[in-house]
Parts: structure tokens; C-alpha cells; sequence
């Protein structure tokens, strides 16, 4: 059976594509860390250290000193 829609990972990937001109590369190279896509961007789940070092970066972001 054929699916009619895609799960919200791959979608999430297709957009990522999209972003950069259909170059998968780019998406590996993506340096906009701000955006909510970015650690789904592979198409599958980021792993706990993932998560991690970005929650670091935002909370490096935020502290003004």
C-alpha cells in the first residue's frame, strides 16, 4: 500500500533541501543554527549529545557576558 503522505522527518529534510538548492552538502553545512528545522535537518532524530551542544549554544547566545 502506497503511502499518500510522508512522515514529518522526510518533510522536514525536503525542506532542508529546499533551503539550499537541493544540495544535501549544504544541508550539512547549514550555519543557521536558529532555525527550528536545524536539528532535524538529516531527516531522522538528533541524538541527546546533539541536543545538548545546541541547548549550549543557545544558552552562550543568551548570556550577555
Amino acid at each position: 500500500m502506497d503511502k499518500y503522505y510522508e512522515t514529518p522527518l522526510k518533510s522536514i529534510r525536503k525542506k532542508c533541501l529546499d533551503c539550499t538548492a537541493w544540495q544535501p552538502k549544504e544541508v550539512r553545512l547549514c550555519p543557521i543554527v536558529d532555525c527550528s528545522l536545524y536539528p532535524y535537518r538529516f531527516g531522522r532524530r538528533p541524538t541527546k549529545p546533539i541536543i545538548d551542544t545546541i541547548k549550549e549554544f543557545h544558552q552562550e547566545k543568551m548570556d550577555p557576558t
